[in-house]
């Protein structure tokens, strides 16, 4: 089996509700979880962050358990960029999940499967568990999978040479920011996704997920997705870290069915298409994004919003 890589901080609530789905893959059993553990920022974070790490003292239910406890804050970013490096360091592939999300009985089985599937396939560049709802997936078969021009990052799995093609600096984002068919080959996934690797390099926001997007996109990779979603994100109302607000788009059903990966899947245009204009920004989301970008008091026009 794959090992897992486990990313956790302060919420006990969703890291438990994660960990419970998570035991309740049979795989379990025969993975070992590694456990990156980021530090409390302040004082008023320690208690919280304890309780987190608390959990996995006595952990069973996996084959082995490897925890990391940070002894310094490094953020989500960092956090992620060296978890995953530091289990890539060890084996060929890795399944990484962070503490809000939620998995279905079969993740793991189809993670594994598709990992092996898809390893030697110079076109994929990783597999995701989640998948949006899209009135086009309606009538397909529920047990099969597609393809997206698009890395995700709610419960994910990759293998070592992809990883490592990833430049963490994106030393060439002034080329790009001045290409637009490389803009748009890069938004192929979403209109958000060069506004939000902007952002990034602009230091507002701090974001992994952008970057390794970007990079696969560069090396013109897709993401294998499931029909049906394999995993949920509970963290949204509360998180701090993402860039949009809570939007209702995001929320799916879990499916335990058995997904059988075909090896030989292409580009579907049609869910392609549907793919993009799902994350695709609308144009309240595109101004939050232009405020954001140039500081133009978007954390206070944001509070407003949720007191009404």
């Amino acid at each position: 089996m794959s090992p897992i890589c486990l990313f956790v901080y302060k919420r006990y609530e969703t890291t438990r509700q994660m960990l419970e789905s998570l035991m309740a893959c049979p795989e379990c059993a025969e993975s070992d979880l590694y456990v990156f553990m980021d530090e409390a920022r302040n004082d008023s974070e320690a208690k919280a962050v304890e309780k987190v790490r608390a959990i996995f003292d006595n952990l069973q239910g996996f084959k082995t358990i490897h925890p990391y406890p940070a002894r310094m804050n490094k953020g989500m970013a960092n956090s992620v960029i060296d978890g995953v490096t530091k289990v890539l360091s060890e084996n060929e592939d890795v399944i990484v999940l962070e503490d809000d999300i939620v998995v279905s009985p079969d993740f793991l089985s189809f993670m594994n499967a598709a990992l092996k599937a898809y390893r030697d396939r110079n076109d994929i560049w990783s597999i995701s568990g989640y998948t949006p709802r899209l009135a086009e997936l309606e009538g397909r078969d529920p047990n099969g999978v597609f393809l997206v021009p698009r890395a995700q990052c709610w419960g994910w799995a990759t293998w070592r040479d992809r990883w490592e093609m990833v430049d963490w600096k994106v030393r060439d984002y002034k080329k790009l920011a001045k290409d637009r068919k490389a803009r748009q080959h890069f938004d192929l996934g979403g209109n958000d996704l060069f506004r939000t690797l902007e952002m990034e390099h602009n230091e507002r926001i701090e974001s992994w997920a952008v970057r390794w997007a970007y990079a696969a996109s560069k090396n013109n990779m897709l993401t294998v997705n499931p029909i049906q979603s394999k995993t949920k994100n509970i963290g949204l109302k509360s998180s701090k870290s993402h860039v949009g607000w809570h939007d209702e788009r995001h929320n799916v059903d879990l499916h335990g069915n058995q997904t059988l990966v075909d090896p030989d899947v292409v580009l579907d245009k049609e869910l392609a298409l549907a793919f993009k204009k799902h994350h695709d920004l609308g144009i309240i989301s595109r101004i939050g994004y232009f405020m954001r970008l140039h500081n133009l008091g978007y954390d206070f026009v944001k509070h407003l919003l949720h007191r009404q």
